[in-house]
């Protein structure tokens, strides 16, 4: 049971704590709302819907914003306590550094729970629901955006052009479709005389499937690095997918918005296909690298926020009337250096260079080990 002088201290670091979770939420969220507001312009949505788009990216945001809450929320509340000589105060009545970190450990223990539990289930289900609800609205417009004589292009990756549009875009005529292509593949060009949508809902998220019937035309592939340039297909009949399951089905399912458990049976299958395939080392781990990055950096979330604390209680303590030191430029100092050697990392785990557990983990590492130096350097007899 923590004591009173403890407990305030705990008491003292919530409401920073709460104040930076949110800024930097707000923050983050700052660059999506570009995005909700084009929708929200384009295709008439409810503000109801908004505001629970907006909630359901923010639950999303946590796990970054929370790390970064525990360091500048520590480090301000024992600048706020080291400036009021309360401090002083604790260690004249016998408080050793250990007793003073304690409350600080226990939250970060408590914190780093809950962002982990969050991470398990909660914030995977908002990203699903987030993102499928940004196709679904953005998919709603589709059959009444198409115009003739002009080009469409919200599809990512795909510009559409017809000579002749009726029934609201059900139905088109002289079709011109350019697709950007992947890997070798460096583009798709699909014409047609006649084109029709069809559109099929999915009954669980409401998302449409909307998919351009194509008739008597052709598509002409254009490759880089292969031994044809070119291929040209004559067609009858076509089925061009325009939304969910065709140019943006990217966009819906991602290694965020799955359970830990659905991420290692990802894994699992992936290096289980790769040892079918007999590929080298590095293949199997480019292959599994974002997945890998995103399993681990669940993991590693709980223990950031602990290290960042340490850090924070070591830098945030003052050495008393006289002997100032600029804690908030060696806070920033660690902190671009931790994410600069994550996002390093991060490139090099994804070409299938180093394991995805070495670059998520080496970085909070030594990120505890100068948080246990300064620590350490702490004077706590004068």
């Amino acid at each position: 049971m923590l004591k009173l002088t403890q407990r305030y201290l705990a008491v003292n670091f919530i409401a920073p704590f709460v104040m930076s979770l949110f800024f930097f939420v707000a923050f983050l969220l700052t660059f999506q709302l570009f995005r909700i507001i084009k929708i929200v312009i384009s295709k008439g949505v409810e503000w109801s819907l908004v505001f629970e788009l907006m909630g359901h990216i923010s639950i999303s945001f946590i796990p970054m914003a929370v790390p970064l809450s525990c360091l500048f929320a520590t480090i301000y509340t024992l600048n706020k306590l080291s400036d009021d000589s309360e401090i002083v105060a604790m260690r004249s009545f016998g408080m050793t550094k250990f007793k003073l970190f304690l409350p600080f450990l226990v939250l970060a223990i408590f914190i780093g729970t809950c962002v982990y539990s969050l991470n398990n289930k909660v914030i995977p289900a908002s990203k699903t629901q987030f993102k499928n609800t940004i196709v679904r609205l953005t998919s709603r417009g589709v059959l009444t955006d198409i115009k003739e004589g002009k080009f469409f292009t919200e599809v990512a990756g795909v510009t559409l052009f017809a000579d002749k549009v009726i029934d609201k875009g059900r139905k088109m005529y002289n079709v011109f479709i350019q697709q950007e292509g992947k890997g070798n593949l460096l583009e798709q060009v699909v014409t047609a005389k006649e084109g029709a949508l069809i559109k099929i809902k999915n009954e669980e998220w409401s998302i449409p499937s909307v998919r351009l019937h194509l008739t008597d035309g052709t598509i002409v592939k254009r490759f880089k690095d292969t031994d044809k340039d070119l291929e040209k297909i004559l067609f009858k009949e076509y089925d061009f997918p325009l939304a969910s399951g065709g140019a943006i089905n990217h966009f819906v399912t991602k290694d965020g918005m799955r359970t830990n458990s659905e991420l290692s049976v990802e894994i699992r299958l992936a290096t289980e296909r790769a040892r079918a395939k007999n590929l080298s080392w590095r293949e199997t781990e480019k292959s599994m690298a974002k997945t890998k990055l995103e399993l681990w950096s669940r993991v590693n979330t709980p223990f950031l926020c602990l290290v960042f604390i340490l850090v924070g209680f070591s830098l945030g303590i003052k050495h008393g009337r006289g002997k100032r030191k600029n804690t908030s430029g060696r806070a920033l100092t660690v902190l671009l250096s931790y994410y600069s050697l994550f996002f390093l990392g991060v490139s090099l785990a994804r070409k299938g260079i180093v394991p995805g557990y070495l670059v998520v983990f080496t970085p909070t590492i030594l990120a505890a080990m100068v948080g246990v130096y300064f620590y350490r350097k702490l004077d706590w007899v004068s």
